[in-house]
């Protein structure tokens, strides 16, 4: 999977975001904000192809977090980037 390059992220009023455009005209525009940590494994993973254990990876060794806690996180991350259809397969 890799997070597609049709999302970008923007940072407004020093508040890191991602624009998920509605899919019909009835449909909202959703915000996703990005704090600091994802705002990290976002850039780089951004134009990578990936797997949550490579997440877990980049969370173990950049922050002081036990395995078991960042593979948690990273399916979370992962499954929040699945349900707004950020990622491609």
């Amino acid at each position: 999977m890799r997070i597609s390059s049709k999302y970008k992220v923007h940072n407004v009023a020093d508040e890191n975001i991602v624009l998920i455009q509605g899919r019909n005209p009835g449909d909202m525009t959703t915000v996703i904000a990005l704090n600091d940590t994802s705002l990290f494994l976002w850039n780089r993973l951004e134009g990578r192809d990936f797997v949550p254990d490579d997440v877990t990876r980049l969370l173990v060794d950049n922050y002081e977090v036990d395995n078991a806690t960042a593979s948690a996180d990273a399916l979370k991350w992962v499954g929040m980037l699945q349900q707004n259809n950020i990622l491609e397969p």
